[in-house]
């Protein structure tokens, strides 16, 4: 058996240290360092887990079927959440942030275990990217709107600089997502990380927009759509009617935001990463 995600990242490490004639000690520790197989066993359990749940679930039939596409921080959390709040709708999770052997199988199998009529999943783009080339990642979502049905809700975030923001913050605070208002606690960023990142989601964009050519889809901004609780009730209105399903209002959601405020209460050196932004492409986001 091909332990794919697993073969296919020691490959890429070998290929970007560019091995005249890697040896097996120097492959043997690059591995250990670099793959995280308790992230594979965590997967492939889960995979196996889905799997008999599927068999004594029976054939589970659903109309209407969706795919969140997009990019982490922003907002997935809070749409799953609200399109739960629908009684016809079982909105799974990130089902592809553990590896698995065989994705489609998976899917298929996750597909089973959910009883409502609708049936949707979160599918990030850098789970994608992480697991297949770019020309494979199209093929996966070429492959679930028109082989299966999917129907593709593409979540974006207009403003790069607070989508950044967002994941530093959360990765300080040690939490992605919470369900009461916390402390703020101050910051003090790393200024050539963050524009690193902010760089490498320009690249992320790119292929996201890559993947999407030819596919139908839905696009929903977090600043116009999710961010304030009345765009929110629009958006729903209009969910309901691109996924065929009775429109119900929205409840608050369970989540709220980890950052709340302006960004200089709480980063420490924002006056020092706001001068390196304005002489940066990413200014106007200022």
């Amino acid at each position: 058996m091909r332990l794919n995600g697993a073969f296919s990242a020691i490959e890429r490490e070998i290929a970007s240290r560019n091995f005249s004639k890697a040896s097996f000690e120097e492959i043997s520790i690059m591995t250990i360092e670099r793959i995280p197989f308790q992230r594979y066993l965590l997967g492939y359990g889960r995979e196996a887990l889905t799997a008999l749940r599927s068999v004594t679930n029976g054939l589970r039939q659903h109309p209407q079927k969706f795919v969140i596409f997009g990019r982490g921080r922003s907002g997935s959390t809070l749409l799953v959440d609200l399109l739960n709040q629908n009684e016809v709708v079982d909105c799974d999770k990130e089902i592809f942030n553990r590896p698995v052997l065989f994705p489609r199988l998976f899917l298929h199998h996750r597909n089973r275990i959910f009883p409502k009529e609708v049936y949707g999943f979160t599918l990030l783009s850098y789970q994608l990217r992480e697991r297949y080339s770019w020309a494979e990642s199209k093929n996966f979502l070429h492959y679930l709107v028109h082989e299966k049905g999917y129907k593709v809700l593409y979540l974006c975030c207009d403003n790069p600089v607070n989508q950044c923001m967002s994941k530093h913050y959360a990765r300080f605070k040690g939490s992605w997502h919470q369900k009461a208002n916390s402390d703020q606690s101050s910051l003090h960023v790393n200024i050539p990380n963050f524009m690193a990142e902010l760089r490498a989601g320009k690249e992320l964009d790119v292929f996201e927009k890559y993947c999407l050519e030819g596919i139908p889809n839905f696009k929903i901004s977090y600043e116009k759509d999710l961010l304030e609780r009345k765009s929110r009730m629009r958006l729903m209105d209009r969910l309901s009617n691109f996924l065929e399903i009775s429109f119900m209002e929205p409840k608050a959601s369970r989540f709220k935001r980890i950052s709340n405020g302006k960004v200089e209460d709480y980063v420490e050196n924002w006056q020092d990463l706001k001068t390196c932004l304005s002489y940066s492409e990413f200014a106007p986001y200022l």
